[in-house]
């Protein structure tokens, strides 16, 4: 880590996340803006809707960044429990005034919307700390602040203080706080060049394993694993500059390329459509045990409707029959979770909607109805192309109920991909 680079500090205020009522996504998002954008993230904190722990909190914040950037989002809302802005102002010391223009914007949206009078508890977001910036908030009704703190203490730097919403708070950072600080805190230096690299189907320590091997003799060059069930994002950052990360990422490539997916750091259903529509490709699924997952994953994909044609989601065997003519001597000679099923209704959802690629699902997700030769976790995989190519898996997943099925329709994804580039290079 560049250790030049400006820090910066994220706090995240809301009694909810500190319950768990609600996952906190500005974090993670901030860090990756400001990262980008040539800071280095020192720390990031959750705190409640509390003065004195939002005073606290803006006291270390100030601190780590060490003259650089704070970002708050949260508590700036109309309710008594948002109290951002009245601790920060009680922070620094200054009063809080009404803003005539906010309040001006704020009735005029509300007559927008059929409400003729502005809401008391709405007034709250008139209030503006002395020597505060006004942001506006373009995606909602809480305006952003911006604070220089020259005043306070001796480190200096900036103070942010954002709405919670993450809509609004990106809005925001995109197209008010990122400008201000290209004109304040520059020039800044040039973040390590790095690379973001997805890959599925492969465990992290496997994954591991094999590109130990690549980095000896490459100084320089740190490797961030993230693993989760979609699989092992890779973050590849290179101190020496992006000559160097070019130069391993190729040395890597042998590596990487059976189990890497979308390039440009795209999801696999994103890579999946692209891969299907290069090649001129059609798909339909069949999935039982994922329930629709495989075809709401690929329909998510703006464009999808080029490639993707749909699907049968198949749960009971008569369906299997009926709808994907999966013989009934086959289940049962082999069951409902099996290669040989799989197979069969990868062939009969391509022949029921003439799609050039057919991919099925079968599997136990758990938490009943699993046995010692077929446990909790077993999924069965088909694959039919084009060409006439066939494809069978039989893979055992670990977790519960929910993972064992999003894994199954990430595994169902990298087999279509694995199709689809086997294609291109053939």
């Amino acid at each position: 880590m560049n250790k030049s680079l400006p820090g910066a500090v994220l706090v995240t205020v809301g009694d909810e996340l500190l319950l768990g009522d609600r996952a906190d996504t500005n974090g993670g998002w901030l860090a990756a803006f400001l990262t980008q954008a040539g800071f280095r993230v020192q720390q990031i904190m959750t705190v409640g809707d509390d003065h004195a722990a939002i005073q606290a909190a803006l006291s270390g914040a100030i601190e780590a960044a060490k003259g650089g950037v704070v970002v708050v989002t949260g508590g700036l809302g109309p309710t008594q429990d948002d109290v951002t802005r009245e601790a920060v102002a009680d922070w620094l010391g200054v009063a809080l005034r009404s803003d005539p223009q906010i309040r001006e914007e704020l009735e005029v949206r509300f007559r927008n919307r059929g409400i003729a009078r502005l809401p008391t508890p709405n007034l709250r977001l008139t209030q503006v700390p002395e020597g505060a910036e006004v942001l506006p908030n373009l995606a909602g009704t809480a305006p952003g602040l911006a604070l220089s703190l020259g005043s306070k203490g001796s480190q200096g730097g900036w103070l942010f203080l954002l709405p919670g919403v993450p809509v609004e708070m990106r809005a925001l950072m995109e197209k008010e706080v990122a400008p201000r600080l290209d004109r304040v805190m520059n020039p800044r230096p040039t973040p390590p060049a790095s690379a973001l690299i997805r890959t599925s189907g492969i465990p992290e320590s496997a994954l591991a394993e094999r590109l130990e091997a690549v980095l000896e003799g490459t100084p320089g060059i740190v490797v961030q694993y993230r693993p989760s069930w979609e699989g092992v994002e890779l973050r590849i950052t290179s101190s020496a500059g992006p000559d160097a990360l070019s130069s391993f990422l190729a040395e890597a490539n042998e590596t990487l390329a059976p189990w890497q997916y979308g390039g440009d750091g795209s999801s696999l259903a994103e890579a999946v459509i692209a891969r299907c529509a290069r090649v001129g490709w059609t798909l339909a699924v069949a999935e039982s045990c994922t329930g629709g997952l495989l075809g709401a994953r690929l329909t998510t994909v703006p464009g999808s409707s080029s490639v993707f044609l749909g699907g049968v989601i198949a749960y009971a065997n008569r369906l299997k029959t009926s709808l994907l003519g999966v013989e009934g001597a086959t289940l049962d000679a082999y069951g409902a979770v099996s290669e040989p099923v799989a197979m069969q209704m990868a062939a009969g959802i391509r022949a029921l909607t003439g799609a050039q690629v057919g991919v099925s699902i079968t599997g136990v997700a758990g938490p009943g109805g699993g046995a010692p030769h077929r446990p909790v976790g077993t999924v069965c995989f088909g694959l039919v192309d084009a060409q006439g190519r066939e494809v069978s898996e039989q893979v055992y997943f670990p977790g519960g109920r929910d993972e064992v099925r999003e894994r199954a329709v990430q595994h169902a994804l990298r087999l279509v991909y694995q199709a689809a580039l086997t294609r291109i290079k053939a």
